[in-house]
């Protein structure tokens, strides 16, 4: 499968990404609150007394793409073996 392939996988994958965001984040609040803790340096949340929730908020939108990109490999890799292998 080529890059046109996994481009129009990764894009027909969008409600899969939507329904693990939903299980992860509970709500688009959850979702941009991670998003600003990312992109807070952890000392400035460690002076902010934030440095707990700023981790936990890293540790789910890291979770969160590393579930949706493991679930577009897999993906990929079976439709390779089963129609073009």
């Amino acid at each position: 499968m080529g890059t046109t392939g996994w481009i129009i996988l990764a894009a027909a994958n969008i409600p899969l990404y939507y329904l693990l965001g939903r299980l992860i984040f509970r709500d688009w609040q959850g979702f941009w609150e991670c998003v600003k803790y990312w992109l807070t340096p952890d000392i400035i949340s460690a002076f902010r007394g934030d440095y707990f929730e700023d981790w936990t908020s890293e540790l789910k939108l890291f979770l969160w793409l590393i579930v949706c990109g493991v679930c577009v490999a897999a993906e990929g890799v079976l439709i390779d073996r089963v129609f073009f292998g």
